[in-house]
């Protein structure tokens, strides 16, 4: 069964939609070393940070066993869009990582 998560970029007009495993231990380690990184390099760029999540989606994919899917499992969806996520993630300006659990369906 799926646990939809949503991953916000503040300053951006969309998200990014993780099918499964939204559950904090499958995903907060991957995002907070992803934002921790971004963070140390580029700073505060939500355009650049949106594209490169997406592609740690497939570098890090191994690393942290993110869903490897072709077709599926991953989305990128207006921000007003509701999708029955269970946790928002949003990747703070400083490096850390956010979270709530919203337990919507």
């Amino acid at each position: 069964m799926a646990t939809r998560a949503v991953i916000i970029v503040p300053g951006m007009s969309v998200k990014l939609y993780k099918h499964w495993d939204g559950y904090p231990n499958g995903t907060l380690p991957w995002l907070e070393k992803f934002n921790k990184e971004f963070t140390q390099e580029r700073g505060v760029d939500p355009n650049y940070k949106f594209a490169q999540l997406i592609r740690s989606s497939v570098r890090m994919a191994e690393e942290f066993r993110l869903d490897g899917s072709h077709n599926t499992g991953w989305g990128v969806m207006q921000i007003n869009e509701n999708c029955g996520e269970e946790y928002i993630y949003t990747l703070q300006d400083d490096g850390a990582v956010t979270y709530k659990g919203v337990y919507a369906i």
